[in-house]
């Protein structure tokens, strides 16, 4: 019974050590933009494991999950995992993008994603503040400062992956514009026989 309890649990630590290993090598290997926008990520999650308000009156302490913040926990785990998929997947996602005809660029979805965290995030601490004109003893959390860091990471890093997106663009269609032009002279070369060393000059009969 022992033996196969501790089999199930060697299991379970192997998968999860695989699991972080590869979350980690993926990591390494992301560009800069998509680096900060891990850590956006990263910040935001965290929030919803922290204290968000309490009332010193009453010891109430909210969290991302409760009523008092209108359980905005949920909608950024929403958001997170949406965020989640566009960086770690990349034929799942155009793929999804084909069969439901979606025209919106990576970039475009990273930035709204980041402006609608950070604005519930506001909504969520004016709302706090309405609080006082019951209550008078009320903390701001560390919650709302790590939403609001987390989010500003993500609209940062979806700006920079921007830049980095229409930078290789212009690099291609550089690229493939002056092998185009390459091209186009090799070919006038070959029918007007510059490349040919053994062609003899013609000369007129006089």
């Amino acid at each position: 019974m022992d033996y196969t309890a501790n089999l199930k649990n060697r299991k379970l630590k192997n998968k999860i050590h695989t699991l972080l290993a590869r979350l980690s090598f993926n990591f390494v290997h992301l560009s800069g933009s998509l680096r900060i926008i891990s850590i956006g990520i990263f910040l935001s999650v965290c929030s919803l494991f922290l204290n968000w308000f309490s009332i010193a009156d009453n010891g109430v302490h909210g969290h991302a999950f409760s009523i008092n913040v209108g359980y905005i926990g949920y909608i950024i785990i929403i958001i997170n995992s949406i965020l989640c998929f566009l960086l770690l997947s990349s034929h799942g996602k155009e793929k999804l993008k084909t069969k439901a005809n979606f025209t919106f660029s990576d970039h475009t979805i990273i930035i709204a994603s980041g402006i609608t965290l950070l604005l519930l995030t506001f909504t969520v601490f004016n709302t706090i503040r309405g609080f006082m004109l019951f209550y008078q003893n009320i903390t701001i959390g560390d919650g709302i400062v790590f939403q609001c860091m987390g989010s500003m990471f993500i609209i940062l890093g979806g700006v920079f992956y921007y830049r980095e997106r229409k930078r290789d663009f212009l690099n291609t269609v550089y690229v493939e514009n002056i092998v185009a032009h390459d091209s186009m002279f090799a070919d006038y070369e070959a029918i007007l026989g510059k490349n040919d060393p053994d062609k003899k000059n013609m000369t007129l009969p006089l």
